[in-house]
């Protein structure tokens, strides 16, 4: 079975590398630091698709507020939040509200 993702609001299936990647981080999701680990990640990615917000330098209050919520994961979520933040859809896509974009 192939997996959902959502780029830049697009769902999308998954490349063959993206469901390596998922399925090598579902296998290993077992320990703590590689949920941290994968949180990150998807935090880094979710940071990177909005960087357009601020280049174009009029960011709106609620991006804002996005973006330091994103960086603040790690300080904010302990680790039994970790399955929470990891959680998806029957899609693929993550339900926390955390990923939700403005």
């Amino acid at each position: 079975m192939v997996n959902k993702i959502l780029v830049n609001d697009v769902l999308r299936d998954m490349t063959a590398k993206e469901q390596s990647d998922w399925d090598r981080r579902m296998a290993d999701s077992n320990s703590s630091s590689s949920k941290l680990e994968t949180i990150k990640e998807i935090r880094l990615e979710k940071l990177q698709e909005t960087d357009w917000w601020v280049s174009r330098g009029n960011i709106t209050t609620a991006q804002s507020d996005y973006r330091q919520a994103l960086r603040d994961i790690p300080s904010t979520y302990s680790e039994s939040d970790y399955d929470s933040l990891l959680a998806v859809n029957e899609n693929g896509e993550l339900t926390h509200t955390v990923w939700s974009k403005p």
